[in-house]
């Protein structure tokens, strides 16, 4: 199972031929209290490793020096050749001896203990315990790179032959189940081969790999085994640092030159050490310029070698190096701190003036939003990362021309609001509101710069929204007409008990009772609606008895006179504008009399474009004229529609001017211009 997973593994992320990244993972030396054949194999590849790290080390260090054309002594490093040959040398090798003895048919551990034992007992790298026998006398020892392993051989050969009963072997094999039998390929193919015999065929073949391409190393290090953060166990680090061989790799980089840096760097990071000198050499000749600050140092550089692309050194002249860098910046930084910080305020100065230009530019057009909002985004643009040094430094008119732009806004949103309801047709209630609420907001912000588009809008708007009032009042009268075609349903009416009672003979108050709402040929005792004021009241009655001297009700020499004193009367007295209308409706309401209504329906024409009852009492106005003959009823609800929402007359007619006022409103038969959806 384990090597089918391993090849379905490998087959899944090989890439194509030739050049390849690779990453080997691998945790190190193995030391257990209790070490076994496991350990073994896996110690023995991190020999192999830690041997192709010092070579590769080594081999880099000496080509390095080479290549820059330095003179050095070879470096020594510990080689654990010996150690690798105890183990897999040939043929007295510890694994090939294991598989040797896997062989034999009465092959055991303790012989294969024995024989070990007989042949490396010479060997520094091999050591038992001399007491091992009373204690386990299948252990031996090896010192490894890391430090020296005690193993225990009891299930050496068991773990080595990795062998299955044979009928067992066949059954899987012979399997129906495609993925089964290939766990198991054929007998005839297989050869039985111990598991020290197939890792030290794959650990070749990786070795092999490694040591033709160029590699790299990266040391991990677990600080704790808690696996907790804050937490540092200086015993498990060093114990990892020396098993993956960095002490060591330290030791051969010490004996070399661990500093190493390009002309280049080491010319701008140095030169500054011998301050007030004038270097002679070409900027542009930076090995030159590298000799010239070792030489003009009053310290001693000598060991510092120079090479044909690079500068190297030991620890000893970067620490003096680095002392005197540090003294030439503490004098440096402060003047380069200075001339910076200078160029900072003048550029951030720069730069404020810039967005406060633009802002100034956006504030006098006024009226343009998305010119207000490309200015005030461009702030942060203009100053950049400026902004994290002055954090609360900014344009001087930023939080006026947001205040600007929130006025702005809100035009704008009135404007999409506009745009929206005043293409509407058939409204409903709640556009009708929305549209209402809008032209308030609007005529309290009249303050705010607007567009001409935005002025047309609310022009348009004001007359949509008297549209949407006419056209909703329509509707519901058309629904609901029917309780506002009774005048005794107006809760301003007087109660007609009351109205009778106001009769001075009692004689006939049942029938002035009945007849309250409906034409009648005499005076009314007191107003119909319900007006307390005595004085009031008194002209009330003498407007419904000069509106029966105009309609020839009762006998009077001048009539329109009379007819003109009505409408004046409910000119000049607002309070009494229900009444007329009341009377006008009372009288021609029944009346018997053709030219008597007929007078009575012209006299309201000219009540109704002089001015308009209260809105309690306008439902029960229009609706009456619905009842008038002719195309009256049109004409009086655009006269109505005329004088609530147009200009409103400035004085009432005069006896004179009643008649053409009269002709005037019969010869027009035009809808008013607020009864249609205005564009």
């Amino acid at each position: 199972m384990f090597d089918f997973l391993v090849k379905r593994v490998n087959d899944s992320i090989e890439g194509r031929r030739g050049r390849f990244i690779g990453i080997l993972d691998i945790f190190g030396f193995e030391i257990f209290e209790n070490n076994s054949f496991e350990q073994l194999c896996i110690n023995f590849a991190n020999e192999k490793l830690q041997q192709q790290f010092n070579r590769t080390t080594f081999k880099e260090e000496e080509a390095l020096y080479t290549s820059e054309g330095i003179k050095f002594q070879h470096i020594e490093f510990i080689d654990n050749q010996k150690v690798l040959n105890l183990i897999e040398k040939k043929p007295v090798g510890v694994l090939l001896m294991l598989d040797e003895e896997c062989l034999v048919p009465e092959g055991s551990n303790e012989k294969f203990m024995n024989k070990l034992e007989s042949q490396h007992s010479r060997n520094v790298k091999f050591q038992t315990d001399k007491h091992r026998k009373m204690h386990n006398k299948l252990a031996f020892e090896i010192d490894h790179y890391a430090g020296i392993v005690k193993y225990d051989s009891s299930q050496f050969m068991e773990k080595n032959k990795d062998t299955l009963f044979q009928d067992m072997y066949d059954v899987c094999a012979s399997s129906s189940d495609h993925l089964t039998a290939a766990l198991f390929p054929d007998m005839n193919r297989r050869k039985h081969k111990s598991l020290s015999f197939q890792f030290r065929g794959q650990l070749n073949d990786l070795m092999s790999t490694l040591y033709e391409t160029e590699s790299r190393y990266i040391r991990c290090v677990k600080p704790n085994n808690d696996q907790m953060p804050n937490k540092f166990e200086a015993p498990l680090v060093v114990e990892q640092l020396r098993y993956s061989g960095v002490f060591e790799a330290v030791k051969i980089r010490k004996q070399g030159y661990p500093f190493r840096l390009t002309h280049r760097q080491f010319a701008f990071r140095y030169r500054c050490i011998n301050q007030g000198h004038n270097y002679r050499a070409s900027t542009r000749d930076d090995e030159a310029v590298c000799r010239e600050v070792l030489k003009t140092a009053r310290q001693d550089f000598s060991d510092v070698a120079i090479g044909k692309t690079r500068v190297l050194y030991r620890a000893k002249e970067h620490k003096i190096l680095k002392l005197l860098r540090n003294l030439a910046l503490e004098s440096i930084v402060p003047v380069c701190q200075k001339v910076i910080r200078g160029g900072i305020h003048r550029e951030y100065a720069r730069r404020i003036e810039k967005a406060t230009a633009g802002l100034r530019h956006a504030m006098k057009v006024g009226n343009d939003i998305d010119l207000m909002d490309e200015k005030i985004r461009a702030v942060e643009g203009i100053i950049g990362p400026l902004y994290k040094v002055f954090p609360k430094a900014k344009p001087v008119n930023l939080d006026k021309a947001k205040a600007h732009r929130v006025k702005l806004k809100i035009w704008k949103d009135l404007e999409a609001t506009f745009e929206r309801l005043t293409k509407v047709n058939n409204p409903s209630q709640s556009q009708l509101d929305e549209l209402e609420n809008a032209v308030a907001e609007a005529s309290d912000n009249l303050d705010i710069p607007r567009t001409d588009r935005q002025n047309k809008l609310f022009e348009l708007a004001r007359r949509q929204v008297i549209y949407m009032q006419i056209k909703i009042n329509e509707e519901h009268l058309d629904k609901n007409g029917a309780k506002y075609r009774d005048l005794r349903a107006f809760r301003g009416l007087r109660d007609p008990k009351e109205y009778a009672k106001k009769k001075v003979i009692p004689l006939g108050r049942g029938k002035l009772e009945e007849g309250m709402c409906s034409w009648a040929k005499t005076k009314i005792p007191t107003a119909l609606t319900r007006i307390q004021d005595k004085a009031l009241d008194k002209i009330a009655t003498q407007s419904h008895l000069a509106l029966l001297s105009y309609m020839g009700d009762k006998k009077n020499p001048n009539p329109e006179e009379m007819g003109a004193r009505f409408v004046n009367n409910g000119v000049q007295h607002s309070e009494l504008r229900d009444e007329i209308f009341a009377q006008l409706i009372k009288q021609t309401t029944n009346n018997p009399n053709p030219a008597s209504a007929e007078r009575g329906w012209d006299l309201l024409s000219v009540v109704v474009s002089s001015f308009v009852p209260s809105e309690d009492f306008a439902n029960f106005v229009k609706m009456h004229f619905r009842s008038a003959p002719g195309d009256m009823p049109q004409q009086l609800t655009s006269a109505y529609h005329t004088t609530k929402y147009g200009e409103k007359p400035t004085s009432g007619p005069s006896a004179g001017a009643l008649t053409g006022m009269i002709s005037s409103f019969k010869s027009n038969k035009e809808r008013s211009r607020f009864s249609t959806m205005p564009s």
